[in-house]
């Protein structure tokens, strides 16, 4: 616990320190130290974790001709789901298990960081909003959950990397394409996600406020459905996307469990983000790839609205996919809010005749950045007391 704490408290030090020119490095050195920390994790008897160093020692046990059997019998999902069994497989060539959170880490870390310096580039935002977006997303970042999870966790930060290059960017496409396709061959959520970027795609030119209407309803909706008639169904690919067939610490009493409740604390202030920030992209980014990428938060947003109840894909989303998303829309948001103050777009006395809403959120930039700020702080606070943190036992 105390070296997670002093790596967060270092890279955010160097990172306020570092031009923001340079704030690649501390980036960098961030995700590197996290990945390290990460193979020296011992998993308690509990955690999927020591369940997957268990099928990591049976695949190198049984060669390259016994995982092909494993493929084929479908064991671990690995017929369903071949990505994750050559992923596996690749750390078994290694000939030690603790690669196998050293990578997840790397991927997840590395992509987290990587959308949000790219986005802080391609939209100009200044170093404030970019370090408050970091302190945002790391601090509700479950680091624990991803590193035992593995699947998961991978299936989403690859798949909105992915997304943000393919919208936003525009760059190494085909490579993107790519991404999705692995994404799904990880876990079933990751089609999910991909789905749900589709959706995105699609439907980003509807300016029917009937036709939005109708696509909030059929996302949370059909959602709802999903949790509802997918946990009747024998399917494995329906039991492995609602998470039935998790570590059983995950499904005890989930309603009454105190990270749901801060799960649906991190959705409601990842609401209040978009509806702060949202109007003014939607507004002021003319380039419809980019607008597809941040109506792809909405998308995200009514989706899990009906999964609140019913499964635990929504835990993960809440996870592993809104402090990524959440983080860029907040500062992309603030940073255009602040171009048109800068540029006396926006007059916030009192008889001024900006527009009404913008004018109201000006005058609450402050206050709007702070309350962002202390939930990260207070969320950060949980994982160090009371979030899956507290079962992290490094072999050191």
């Amino acid at each position: 616990m105390f070296v997670y704490i002093m790596i967060v408290a270092i890279f955010f030090a160097l990172y306020f320190i570092v031009p923001q020119k340079h704030s690649a490095i501390p980036c960098v050195l961030f995700v590197l130290a996290m990945a390290v920390m990460s193979y020296f994790v011992q998993p308690g008897e509990t955690d999927d974790l020591a369940r997957y160093f268990y099928i990591i020692s049976q695949i190198e046990k049984a060669g390259y001709e016994g995982f092909r059997q494993m493929l084929e019998s479908n064991y671990f999902d690995f017929g369903s789901f071949p990505v994750c069994g050559y992923y596996f497989y690749f750390i078994s060539i290694l000939k030690n298990p603790h690669f196998l959170p050293f990578f997840t880490i790397l991927i997840c870390y590395g992509c987290i960081i990587l959308v949000i310096q790219k986005a802080s580039v391609k939209f100009k935002v200044d170093k404030f909003y970019t370090m408050l977006a970091l302190i945002f997303a790391i601090s509700t970042y479950w680091y624990y959950d991803v590193c035992s999870g593995t699947r998961n966790g991978i299936a989403f930060t690859v798949t909105v990397a992915c997304a943000y290059y393919h919208l936003v960017e525009r760059k190494n496409i085909p490579l993107c394409i790519i991404g999705y396709v692995l994404a799904c061959g990880m876990h079933s959520s990751g089609i999910v996600l991909v789905g749900l970027v589709a959706i995105a795609w699609l439907s980003c030119n509807f300016g029917s406020r009937i036709v939005n209407a109708a696509l909030i309803l059929s996302l949370a909706g059909g959602s709802a459905l999903l949790g509802i008639f997918g946990g009747m169904a024998k399917s494995d690919f329906m039991q492995s996307l609602l998470g039935k067939t998790e570590n059983a610490l995950d499904n005890l009493g989930i309603t009454t469990q105190t990270n749901y409740f801060v799960n649906i604390a991190t959705f409601a202030v990842c609401a209040i983000i978009m509806f702060y920030c949202l109007p003014y992209i939607k507004k002021y980014v003319t380039d419809i790839n980019q607008r597809r990428f941040f109506r792809f938060s909405e998308v995200l947003m009514c989706f899990m609205l009906g999964t609140l109840l019913t499964s635990l894909l929504f835990l993960r989303l809440a996870r592993w996919v809104l402090p990524i998303v959440a983080a860029v829309v907040y500062m992309v948001g603030m940073q255009l809010q602040k171009s048109r103050l800068d540029a006396g777009l926006i007059d916030i006395s009192y008889d001024s005749k900006s527009p009404g809403m913008e004018k109201i959120r000006a005058m609450n930039k402050g206050i709007f950045s702070f309350f962002v700020f202390v939930y990260s702080v207070i969320h950060f606070v949980y994982d160090i007391t009371g979030s899956s943190l507290i079962w992290l036992n490094l072999g050191i």
